[in-house]
């Protein structure tokens, strides 16, 4: 694997474990960009953001009015975290 293969792996490794956080990071960037082009791409800069959030779970949080798209069932992880300990 490539170097740069290397760094995007750690980095959406980080941003699955640390959704809220990279979801931050993401939010900021689209500002920025939307900001830096005068919001002349606004909707492409949005669903470039939205499907970088989809590719590592984050952006779930819905806005008011906005239907929930379909979530993805929990995985094994997830549910033995919400889970408390048995004995």
């Amino acid at each position: 694997m490539s170097r740069i293969g290397e760094w995007l792996k750690k980095a959406e490794d980080f941003a699955r474990g640390h959704s809220k956080q990279a979801d931050q990071i993401v939010d900021r960037a689209e500002e920025y960009a939307k900001e830096r082009t005068g919001h002349k791409y606004d909707e492409h800069i949005s669903k470039g953001a939205d499907t970088i959030q989809q590719r590592y779970g984050g952006g779930q949080e819905q806005q008011p009015g906005e239907q929930a798209e379909q979530q993805q069932p929990p995985t094994q992880e997830e549910r033995e975290r919400r889970m408390p300990p048995e004995g």
